[in-house]
């Protein structure tokens, strides 16, 4: 086993959402393991069994609904595992290695996600558990939800598709390019929709279309994607991949590491403090659903973060290449009250820019 350093073994993140843990969380990650091992994505003993990802969602959305049927949360568990097992697959399978396989591969699970029919005919591990996710959620009385959970889900495939291809090609783009490219990437796709399904509430269509509620869904997401490529970085550098402070060190020729460790911060902490004047906006001026959701969602942020401090898919990653296990250097997590960067203006970022547009001509609306 080789060891890894992180960037910085003391992370200051501001997020000024309550750390709110799921008394269901050991019994969601138990079913999930054996959901996994029951498809033959993996064996009660594989290191993928061991990343307790069934914490992740039980943490995500602590506040659920204790009448909501328990495969609500239960099939939101499975999402999460299968989205973290199928990650991995892209390198740590030989037959998903060459490109044309690969995009085989894509092309097969976007059409399941198209008919929950009859199960696929053929062997593969992870078509066959997106079958049964997709049969699941057709199973759901709420059609909408299960359609949006749907549309997320294939949102996510082709976006992790085009994220492989670019980490294959060593292609770095610039920030802007990355932010775009990691958004679809992320899996907030699918799990936001999953909000309103486990919490027994339902948006209307003009709430689910409505400016700031599509800004919140790529918005809360994106930053638990900042979040996450700042505390894994060490866990990409040793499979030869690249996040955000590669993307930001490339952009600045010779720059510290250190120093891209502050700026992602930075970037992260300016997107959280749009993402809490945009869900207090909602708490004022919005319907109960769509003011519970602004709220809701923000678990995404503090639940994965609280998560990775506990997971070995950070603490002792594994290289999906060769199996050699990476002992990481412990690394903490410190809670700031305010942000590092509280500008409450746009970054120069034309992929995100738009977003603080909307949320002022909804405030000078309510204004007036």
């Amino acid at each position: 086993m080789s060891s890894l350093s992180p960037a910085i073994d003391k992370l200051p993140f501001y997020c000024p959402i309550p750390k709110a843990p799921h008394p269901s969380a050991g019994t969601l990650d138990a079913e999930s393991v054996r959901w996994m091992v029951d498809h033959g994505i993996c064996t009660p003993d594989s290191w993928i069994a061991q990343i307790n990802s069934g914490h992740v969602a039980a943490m995500m959305v602590p506040l659920a609904e204790s009448s909501r049927p328990a495969q609500h949360m239960s099939l939101f568990s499975d999402f999460c595992y299968w989205a973290y097992a199928w990650d991995d697959s892209h390198d740590a399978r030989l037959d998903l290695r060459p490109p044309g396989a690969l995009t085989s591969h894509c092309l097969r699970l976007d059409r399941i996600l198209d008919y929950p029919g009859p199960p696929p005919h053929e062997s593969d591990p992870y078509c066959q558990s997106l079958w049964d996710l997709r049969r699941r959620l057709a199973d759901l009385p709420d059609t909408d939800q299960a359609i949006r959970v749907t549309d997320g889900t294939r949102r996510y495939i082709h976006g992790s598709y085009q994220w492989t291809r670019m980490q294959r090609s060593r292609t770095i783009p610039n920030l802007n390019g990355y932010l775009l490219a990691r958004s679809d990437d992320c899996a907030g796709s699918w799990m936001v929709p999953f909000y309103p399904l486990i919490g027994g509430y339902r948006l209307t269509p003009e709430e689910a279309a409505d400016p700031l509620t599509l800004i919140l869904n790529d918005l809360v997401p994106l930053i638990g994607a900042l979040d996450n490529d700042v505390i894994s970085h060490h866990r990409e550098a040793a499979i030869g991949e690249f996040n955000v402070l590669d993307v930001l060190r490339n952009e600045n020729s010779g720059y510290p590491l250190t120093d891209a460790v502050t700026d992602a911060i930075a970037l992260r902490d300016r997107l959280m403090t749009l993402y809490v004047r945009i869900r207090d906006h909602l708490a004022r001026t919005a319907g109960p659903h769509l003011a519970r959701f602004a709220h809701d969602i923000g678990y995404i942020i503090r639940g994965h973060m609280e998560w990775a401090l506990e997971t070995s898919r950070y603490r002792t990653p594994q290289d999906a290449k060769t199996g050699e296990l990476h002992d990481a250097t412990a690394f903490t997590v410190e809670w700031s009250d305010h942000p590092s960067d509280d500008n409450p203006g746009p970054p120069d970022l034309p992929a995100i820019a738009w977003w603080w547009d909307h949320i002022r001509a909804a405030e000078t609306k309510t204004a007036t």
